[in-house]
């Protein structure tokens, strides 16, 4: 979405599979972000007293899904709240930056992480009543990699199979260092088998700590606590009531007016009006220190002309300029940024080569590009119709024409926006992704192997066989250097072949009323801290109400 998104998150490639949890270490599982932002006056999010039982919340999401199904549906940072609530993962991640069996007991590697088995915790149960069990584990499991969605997320796997009740293993044609995080991601949800083999989209069964009651597309998602839930004593809401509220500044005045008791955002604006409200508490992501958090971005179409034009790509960026784009709308608060990685990541080379801000360059690169394309460089810009969006859009739309370029700006509905993306029917589209603890968690946005056919998890389609070898390095390397190396050089390949026009990472925050307890400070089984907020996502069975 540009610049952090700053009115809207309601599209990204999170939308498809997720964002994962953090990197596998050796034959361990992985690194993942750092505890949530939290404001030093006090600590929003954090629960104070005793845990108390009972009552209801309405929470205001960004978005809204089109199901609930894993393998078929697109999740977004919504649809990961939404999981959350009614599903869980095989495993989740940890505040300390490990990734954890949750669902599973264990998850094992053999010596050279092509093949690992998982133990599933025994005694778990659905919401229809249905024994958890490796059977329908790995009915969830194939039907994502018969999605021609999700499969394309998993295909190192060579087979998956039952070996026991409570046990399965996951083979892979290759060593596969972060399979484990794989498993936290939107992939790693299971339900029950009533549920997959009747295609149900539309009414999740899960295991989790609250159970589906209804909803209604656009207007409410309702759900009642699990009275049978595996984790004693959560989840401790009665029940939870989702509101999408697309509109930033509508989802602000709810929670202000009291119509909604807690609610995300990615509007840097939003952030700085609540942060020092004493009648608020707010949680941000913004000192996450580590993982790669979402970058906002244009994405260009690279087999479109003119966008298959490097020069023109060159043109393109060399004409944005990000730090004013930040400078306007980004209510000092998000960083500027020209890379796949954060300042501080070791992923991130020292000079990756992007091009900087010189309009003088860009006029130069689009005059000479022009006779190949009828004598004028014509690009269409599109965006969703959401008000801050298309001001920001038609900034960037402003700095490219200066550089002589014509550019139209369209306002695309989200639902046409998705499917233009993967199927390719654009030419410069804003998007943000790239949230993930673990860098191969963004190989099927980045691979040779998902740039073609009907559909391309890898939306700006760009191919590059060097690309492929550093990613296929740093996805079956467990040593830290090798990785490093890896990384950095992709992201230098990318600063070369310019498939994204980078503008600043995005920054997600959730605002809550002070009656709202713990809504960022879940534990896993064994008592640990889990990650709290990460990329707008959040967990809801460990949130109580206040005296």
């Amino acid at each position: 979405m540009g610049m952090t998104d700053l009115r809207a998150r309601r599209y990204d490639r999170r939308t498809f599979l997720a964002t994962g949890a953090g990197a596998a270490a050796a034959l361990a599982m992985a690194k993942v972000g750092s505890p949530p932002f939290l404001d030093a006056r006090h600590t929003p999010g954090i629960g104070t007293g005793k845990p108390r039982r009972g009552g209801t919340i309405t929470i205001g999401t960004t978005s809204e899904i089109d199901g609930f199904l894993p393998s078929q549906s697109h999740f977004d940072a919504t649809g990961y709240v939404y999981a959350n609530t009614v599903y869980d993962t095989l495993t989740r991640v940890a505040a300390n930056g490990t990734a954890r069996p949750y669902l599973a007991q264990s998850v094992t590697p053999n010596s050279d992480l092509t093949s690992w088995t998982i133990t599933l915790r025994p005694g778990i149960s659905f919401h229809d009543g249905s024994p958890l069990n490796a059977e329908v584990v790995v009915a969830n499991l194939q039907a994502i990699r018969q999605s021609a969605l999700s499969g394309q997320a998993v295909r190192p796997w060579s087979s998956v199979q039952a070996a026991g009740d409570l046990q399965l293993v996951i083979d892979c044609d290759r060593p596969l260092v972060s399979l484990p995080v794989a498993l936290a991601t939107q992939i790693g949800y299971i339900v029950s088998m009533a549920q997959l083999d009747s295609n149900d989209t539309q009414h999740p069964v899960g295991t989790g700590p609250f159970k589906y009651v209804s909803w209604t597309p656009n207007d409410q998602f309702v759900v009642e606590r699990n009275p049978a839930y595996w984790r004693s004593g959560l989840p401790y809401l009665d029940g939870i009531t989702f509101k999408p509220i697309i509109i930033d500044t509508s989802r602000e005045a709810s929670l202000r007016s009291g119509t909604i008791d807690l609610m995300v955002t990615f509007d840097p604006y939003t952030f700085t009006d609540l942060r020092n409200n004493p009648n608020f508490q707010v949680v941000s992501d913004l000192g996450q220190k580590t993982g790669q958090p979402t970058m906002g971005f244009v994405c260009l179409n690279t087999t479109a002309a003119p966008l298959s034009d490097l020069t023109v790509r060159q043109a393109l960026a060399h004409a944005t300029n990000s730090k004013e784009l930040v400078k306007l709308f980004g209510a000092g608060v998000t960083p500027v940024s020209s890379s796949l990685f954060p300042v501080g990541s070791p992923y991130r080379p020292a000079h990756n080569g992007y091009p900087a801000y010189d309009l003088r360059k860009a006029k130069q690169l689009v005059a000479r590009a022009a006779p190949r394309h009828g004598g004028s460089v014509n690009v269409a810009l599109g965006t969703v119709p959401d008000p801050r969006q298309i001001e920001i859009f038609q900034a960037i739309q402003n700095m490219w024409t200066q550089a002589g370029v014509n550019v139209t700006l369209s306002e695309v509905q989200q639902v046409t926006y998705i499917d233009n993306l993967v199927t390719g029917s654009f030419q410069a589209y804003a998007d943000q992704q790239f949230t993930a603890n673990d860098p191969d968690i963004n190989y099927v946005w980045l691979s040779d192997t998902t740039a073609s056919g009907p559909i391309a998890l890898n939306f700006a389609r760009n191919s590059d066989p060097q690309i492929e070898a550093a990613l296929q390095l740093g996805r079956t390397h467990a040593d830290p250097a090798t990785r490093i190396e890896a990384y950095q050089t992709v992201d230098k390949l990318l600063a070369r072949d310019i498939p994204y026009i980078w503008i600043s990472r995005t920054v997600s925050m959730m605002g809550a009323s002070n009656k709202v307890q713990n809504f960022a400070n879940p534990t896993l089984p064994d008592g640990t801290k889990a990650e709290g907020f990460r990329g707008g996502a959040f967990n809801t069975s460990q949130i109580w109400l206040g005296a």
